[in-house]
């Protein structure tokens, strides 16, 4: 009896200090590196009125890196550092009294801050289907070149500041608020890496696609 009690607890204490399996290890939250880029975002024309534009044709690129925190075969929350580029023929046409002020955007940007949680709510083998939240605030950067027509066939051109924009339509912007809704297609490659494919609202605009890459570096 005595030597069946010593047996079980040398299985018990092995059984104790044996190695987690690796799909479990796998399994627990540890920080990462993230990088994301969308070819393109555009503003849709039908928020001229809410920014009191006759004309509005905004589009560009957007990339993004930061950190994240999260698991292979879950969910991930991070931090991520935004650039969203203006394409060089976005345009915005005002119209103040008698005066039509188009603005060029030859130098513009939107750089800023953005927390996201992507949330995956179905799983088949090693991909993942589910949604991509997050909200954050940007600095409205760089210059653009604004256009005024008094109506008597002249014509006057000067460069304004991207933020200075907003101040003609009587509104004082200097910030502008980041929203993000991506319903997103998230794959496996290797041990902790994750290709994550989304498309949806993207503030200030939509998004056809956006592509993300998170590499999670084990238990920290």
């Amino acid at each position: 009896m005595t030597a069946a009690r010593a047996i079980g607890g040398l299985c018990l204490v092995c059984l104790m200090v044996a190695p987690v399996p690796a799909f479990a290890q796998l399994d627990e939250p540890s920080w990462g590196i993230t990088v994301g880029f969308a070819p393109l975002w555009r503003v849709p024309n039908g928020l001229a009125d809410a920014l009191d534009a006759d004309e509005l044709d905004l589009e560009g690129r957007e990339f993004r890196v930061g950190l994240v925190r999260g698991t292979t075969f879950g969910g991930e929350w991070g931090i991520t550092l935004v650039h969203k580029r203006l394409s060089e023929d976005s345009r915005v046409t005002l119209r103040q009294s008698n005066d039509v002020i188009s603005v060029v955007t030859d130098d513009a940007e939107l750089l800023g801050v953005e927390v996201h949680r992507f949330f995956a709510f179905a799983r088949a083998g090693r991909a993942q289907i589910g949604v991509n939240l997050g909200g954050g605030l940007a600095q409205l950067r760089g210059f653009v070149t604004g256009s005024v027509d008094p109506g008597d066939g002249t014509s006057i051109r000067a460069p304004i500041g991207f933020s200075e924009l907003f101040t003609l339509t009587g509104r004082e912007v200097n910030v502008f608020p980041l929203v993000r809704a991506e319903l997103a297609v998230a794959a496996m490659i290797g041990d902790r890496t994750k290709v994550r494919v989304g498309s949806g609202f993207n503030m200030p605009g939509v998004q056809v696609v956006s592509v993300s890459l998170s590499v999670l570096l084990g238990r920290y």
